[in-house]
């Protein structure tokens, strides 16, 4: 009775086994792996999304990818996709996340799900260097000061609604507004970093670098309406960031890359929101 007992066991555990090995099996018997999450960006912006030589994808949001990834423990698998195909791709399965430094806005959020900001990409502003302005405060409290930028360009709308009765120069194009700055015919240029650094490569006699942020865009990851599980995890990811020593790991790596774009500046320039929020 007790060897009847003992096989009936056996026999049990048996077939929860092949059950259990059933659910990690394809139809051929080998074991099945989650598939590889396809992470959505357009490689044409270093230092955040490119390629290397050989055509590798490379970057702050590819090795970010990667991270996330392991977090995940899924293999990463990155889709090339221009910036404006990013959404459509995201809603017709093409891709399964976006990871490509875009900003968080209310249009985009009304077709797909957010998580929260992991970067912050500042507007600075590119100063005549006889303007003696130390910070965005006196920026906006100093009377009179004159700004300039491109029709229709957030350089303007900042000011006219910050700034101290400011005088604000309109032109056609980025170019003719800096050397308004250049020439001493206006004050200040608001503008995003990476630009008022090439301007600045120009000009370096004649303007400066106000680092101070005026405003920032909010960087977060673009996930379907119904991949609420995803969201979650993702967002659990990104709380953990610093934590989990992965933006040591990025500004090791490309602290020295940042610097070249943006003079004296590194990640932390990426990281960290205005008030600290």
């Amino acid at each position: 009775m007790k060897e009847i007992k003992a096989f009936i066991i056996v026999l049990i555990l048996s077939l929860f086994v092949i059950s259990c090995n059933k659910k990690n099996t394809n139809n051929s018997g080998s074991i099945t792996k989650k598939a590889p999450l396809k992470v959505g960006m357009e490689l044409k912006w270093p230092p955040f999304e490119t390629i290397t030589e050989d055509g590798k994808p490379t970057g702050i949001s590819v090795d970010l990818a990667y991270e996330l990834g392991k977090y995940l423990d899924r293999d990463i698998e990155i889709v090339d996709t221009s910036f404006g195909s990013l959404i459509p791709a995201l809603e017709t399965g093409k891709i399964d996340i976006i990871i490509a430094s875009m900003s968080i806005t209310k249009e985009r959020a009304e077709k797909i799900n957010f998580s929260k900001p992991y970067f912050y990409f500042s507007l600075v502003t590119l100063l005549n260097k006889n303007s003696n302005i130390k910070d965005k405060k006196e920026l906006f409290s100093r009377e009179g000061l004159k700004f300039v930028g491109p029709k229709s360009f957030v350089a303007l709308k900042i000011p006219k609604e910050k700034a101290n009765n400011p005088k604000l120069l309109e032109f056609d194009d980025k170019s003719s507004a800096v050397l308004e700055v250049v020439q001493g015919k206006a004050d200040a240029f608001i503008i995003d970093a990476i630009a008022a650094s090439e301007f600045y490569s120009k000009y370096p006699e004649q303007t400066e670098i106000l680092w101070d942020p005026v405003e920032q865009a909010k960087i977060g990851m673009g996930l379907r309406k119904s991949d609420t599980e995803l969201l979650e995890k993702v967002n659990t990811f990104i709380n953990d960031l610093e934590k989990n020593g992965v933006y040591k790991r990025l500004a090791e790596k490309y602290n020295s890359i940042i610097d070249k774009s943006l003079p004296g500046q590194t990640l932390d320039f990426y990281t960290t929101p205005i008030g600290d929020e």
